[in-house]
């Protein structure tokens, strides 16, 4: 997933201007909290550093795109301390503008903080963007929206809606994420009548989800085998079959088990670019837990080593 980019060396990061964003709303840890051990962490950086503090999602690609742009100018870093919908609109702000993205993970599941290795905590991911040097990563695209670990459309915006309002009632965390998803998975029934092109094939699905990722831990995590997909910097996509609320609970219960490869319910395969086209002239795409409205036909993608990432540094 990711390739060596040898033109800086830690001691040259470790002098540059940090710019951390911090979204207030991402994870269930104390926030106030979260900031003091980034800025401790940070007191140590050789170079200027800043946390800004958002309280309105909305207002985080804004405020992140100034950084980036001042970043731009300075040879500086911006930072997403939040979950992987924060991480990913940062990252979109930093994907061809030479400036790296450093990330602290504050979300609920932050696979993309754990696939490139960096720490879980904020001291040790605040310490990693002095210390940690820039690789190249791959990311996915649909129309021209960017996500790092994954992006589909059908029973999964069910899934996001449910866990939001439910989240909204009982907290954020693990448990209420897990189990607001299968309520949604269960109650599911929608059905897209749609044409994939992928691979110089096109083929016609009726399908309740088309699910494109760019994570192989999250895959090998459901023992996939389409894990392999995304070490070669490819899109693993699954496409749902229609299925029963019995089916349904079937194939939980074997992703459950890991044992969910070759499932008759799922089709999966491998692609560089695919393209779905549906009778709707917009449908809703999740990309990195956030719902986005998308024009249809809906054309995903991977860019290899488009976006630069703080990670520990190779050892010696």
């Amino acid at each position: 997933m990711t390739e060596p980019l040898v033109q800086s060396s830690p001691a040259q990061a470790a002098a540059r201007d940090i710019t951390v964003i911090l979204n207030l709303g991402s994870g269930s840890a104390s926030k106030q909290q979260l900031r003091e051990q980034i800025e401790q962490a940070l007191s140590a950086h050789a170079g200027s550093w800043r946390v800004i503090a958002v309280k309105r999602g909305s207002d985080i690609a804004r405020i992140g795109a100034e950084a980036v742009e001042a970043a731009r100018r300075n040879g500086g870093i911006v930072v997403a301390a939040g979950g992987d919908g924060t991480i990913g609109t940062i990252a979109s702000l930093c994907c061809g503008s030479g400036v790296p993205l450093g990330i602290i993970p504050a979300g609920t599941f932050n696979y993309f903080a754990r696939e490139l290795n960096i720490p879980g905590d904020a001291a040790g991911a605040a310490t990693l963007l002095m210390t940690g040097t820039p690789r190249r990563v791959a990311v996915g695209f649909v129309n021209d929206r960017l996500f790092l670990v994954n992006a589909s459309f059908g029973l999964y915006s069910k899934v996001i809606r449910s866990r939001e309002q439910d989240v909204s009632r009982f907290g954020r965390s693990r448990i209420v994420a897990v189990l607001s998803a299968l309520g949604a998975l269960l109650r599911g029934r929608h059905r897209y009548a749609v044409r994939i092109s992928a691979n110089g094939v096109e083929q016609v699905r009726r399908t309740a989800m088309v699910f494109a990722g760019n994570s192989s831990l999250q895959l090998e995590k459901l023992a996939l085998e389409i894990a392999r997909c995304t070490e070669e910097d490819r899109l693993a996509v699954l496409v749902l079959r229609p299925a029963s609320p019995l089916g349904m609970l079937r194939l939980l219960l074997r992703a459950a088990l890991k044992t969910l490869d070759g499932d008759e319910l799922l089709e999966a395969f491998c692609a560089d670019a695919f393209e779905i086209e549906t009778r709707r002239r917009y449908v809703d795409v999740v990309a990195d837990g956030e719902i986005v409205r998308c024009r249809t036909p809906l054309r995903f993608r991977v860019e290899r080593s488009a976006l630069q990432v703080i990670v520990p540094p190779e050892p010696q």
